[in-house]
């Protein structure tokens, strides 16, 4: 019985053993539990996601930035620049990283020298000296549009220069994007033949207004790339980080067959002549007798560095886009038809009546002549309505309206010039409609021509009767150097040698002391040409008001070099056509005979007999 209790007391210890050690190994198992937790996900983010955390760090210290290709230049014949782009900068600001230097400054408004010029304020207070303007609204640019902004443009264009005066201050959270800025040096001289570029796009993108910057738009503007890099806290790109992207690809050149120095030439005669004149606009086309056209100048123009400047009329290079009634220089295809045809050589006689009648019409000259007894010859140096009808109805509407085609008139040229007319030429079943239309075209009313259409005609004649389609791109390089040149242009034959050579003999009949255009003489070379003068339709009131008067004409007419046309729209001091346009026809070919190093005449005038 004694031992009784022993016993117990070693029931009872026996018995709390066993629970003790289960709450041990229950206890060592949840710790192992969760160390195994913390080890897999440890294993998960060093392991399975190390990569997607990794990338999710880089782009929150990386920043993409778009790459600007250099637009394409636009050169002259000679390599000349009339367009081109030059390097600029974008100054743009990170708000998240000025935001974060204020806050320092919050913390820490003890003054340091690596505290200077951060920070909002700080970096408007320093900006300020170099861009100018108003600090506190710079500094609101700085700001941004919200508490998640990253991106504001604090100044756009500037020259390397000033970019470089903005890089020496060493601002975090400021850096700079390489744009660029499209000049032309010719000035308003060809600006609404190459065209400009003026507003911007949805993007900022300045995007081409008219001319060739709009038609070759494509393959001036290049291909933008991309770069994406690592940037350190005050946004700077880390030269060792990261970095991947795709390099930019500039424009290709076009080169033209405009030669710059005409150009100007033909536009500071034009400007000068509109002036005088008084006249609404004005156009001078110069080509060869290939039709390389030279130059293509119209008035008024823009100044390419003045936007405001910038109107839908002064955009337009007249030279394609306007049509006008030619008058008097068509009378050169319905003389030409007859000799083709064999109704009529530069001696034919003829009558000329004071007035003629066909169908409802009377028809007159605007001066009676002092002789009525008239060579064909006489007919086209005196300019005469009446004789042209004599001769031109010799032949059927289908005949003179194939020669009309065949001189390229009723149709667009092959530049495809934006905005480029076609003209107005009625075919002969449409003119059936008018008792008088038949005959009006004859002398270039009824229908209506561009200034390049015209001016191919006497192109034409020039090149001994084959009309070559004109031409104003030369060809392309890349930029890497390599040259296509453009196609060659179509061509065909309009009339024969000898009717082209027939032509230039009695053309040179207009130029002479008893032609129509003596004002257009240039001493030492003999000079083909016509003048016109045509009522001119006027839109705004569906009438006739005012005229166009043109002098369109070719040097050396014993052989053919250039060719130079001008007309002018409504002038109001001298509506004739070789008092108002001949003197600037003399003035410009002048210029490019000896420009272009053409030497004098040869032969003697033709001298044709104008009277019988």
């Amino acid at each position: 019985m004694p031992h009784a209790p022993a016993a117990r007391r070693r029931d009872a210890g026996a018995g709390a053993g066993p629970r003790t050690d289960r709450r041990l190994r229950g206890w060592v198992l949840a710790v192992l539990l969760v160390l195994s937790l913390f080890g897999g996900r440890l294993v998960q983010l060093q392991g399975t996601d190390a990569a997607q955390f990794a990338n999710a760090a880089l782009k929150t210290r990386t920043t993409q930035v778009d790459l600007q290709a250099d637009r394409g230049d636009v050169v002259d014949s000679e390599g000349v620049v009339l367009a081109t782009s030059v390097e600029r900068r974008d100054v743009v600001a990170d708000p998240s990283i000025l935001r974060y230097f204020n806050m320092r400054s919050e913390s820490d408004p003890t003054p340091r020298d690596a505290d200077l010029g951060v920070g909002t304020a700080g970096a408007a207070h320093e900006l300020v000296k170099v861009l100018g303007g108003d600090e506190a609204e710079l500094a609101r640019v700085l700001e941004g549009d919200g508490p998640r902004d990253q991106y504001a443009v604090v100044a756009r264009e500037l020259t390397p220069q000033q970019w470089r005066d903005v890089e020496a201050l060493e601002l975090p959270g400021i850096t700079g994007h390489r744009t660029s800025q499209r000049v032309y040096p010719a000035g308003a001289a060809a600006a609404t033949l190459v065209g400009v570029l003026g507003g911007a796009d949805e993007e900022g993108v300045p995007k081409p207004l008219g001319g060739l910057e709009s038609k070759f738009d494509a393959q001036l503007q290049g291909r933008d790339g991309w770069q994406r890099y690592e940037r350190s806290l005050t946004g700077q790109q880390i030269p060792l980080g990261e970095t991947e992207g795709e390099d930019a690809v500039d424009g290709d050149t076009l080169h033209l067959t405009v030669d710059r120095d005409l150009q100007w030439k033909a536009e500071e005669a034009l400007v000068a002549q509109v002036e005088a004149t008084q006249a609404d606009s004005g156009t001078v086309v110069i080509m060869d007798k290939q039709q390389r056209l030279l130059a293509v100048a119209s008035a008024p123009t823009v100044d390419p560095a003045d936007t405001s400047t910038f109107t839908n009329t002064n955009l337009r290079n007249t030279a394609f886009t306007d049509v006008f009634e030619p008058g008097s220089t068509a009378k050169v295809v319905t003389l030409a038809a007859a000799l083709e045809e064999g109704r009529a050589d530069p001696s034919t006689k003829f009558v000329i009546p004071t007035e003629l009648k066909r169908s409802t019409k009377v028809f007159t000259d605007s001066h009676v002549p002092e002789n009525d007894h008239m060579t064909l010859a006489g007919v086209i140096a005196e300019s005469s309505n009446i004789g042209t009808i004599l001769a031109g109805e010799t032949m059927d509407a289908q005949t003179i309206y194939r020669y009309q085609r065949a001189f390229g008139f009723g149709q667009e040229t092959a530049v495809g010039f934006p905005a480029e007319s076609a003209g107005i030429l009625a075919t002969p079943e449409e003119m059936k409609k008018s008792g008088t239309q038949r005959y009006t075209v004859m002398f270039g009313q009824g229908m209506s021509v561009t200034a390049v259409q015209a001016a191919s005609v006497f192109a034409t004649i020039a090149n001994d009767g084959v009309r070559v389609e004109p031409q104003l791109v030369q060809g392309w390089s890349t930029p890497e150097g390599s040259y296509t040149p453009a196609p060659e242009p179509a061509s065909q034959r309009a009339v024969s040698t000898g009717t082209a050579r027939a032509m230039r003999e009695m053309l040179q009949g207009v130029v002479s002391e008893n032609g129509t255009a003596a004002a257009a003489a240039i001493d030492g070379y003999l000079v083909a040409g016509k003048t016109g003068t045509a009522q001119r339709y006027d839109e705004e009131c569906g009438c006739y008001r005012g005229y166009t008067a043109s002098f369109i004409g070719m040097a050396p007419a014993d052989d053919p070099e250039l060719v130079v046309a001008v007309i002018l729209q409504n002038p109001r001091t001298n509506y004739y056509g070789g008092g108002a346009a001949g003197p600037v026809f003399k003035d410009v070919m002048t210029y490019a005979l000896a420009q272009r190093g053409v030497a004098p005449s040869a032969a003697a005038p033709a001298n044709l007999p104008l009277t019988w």
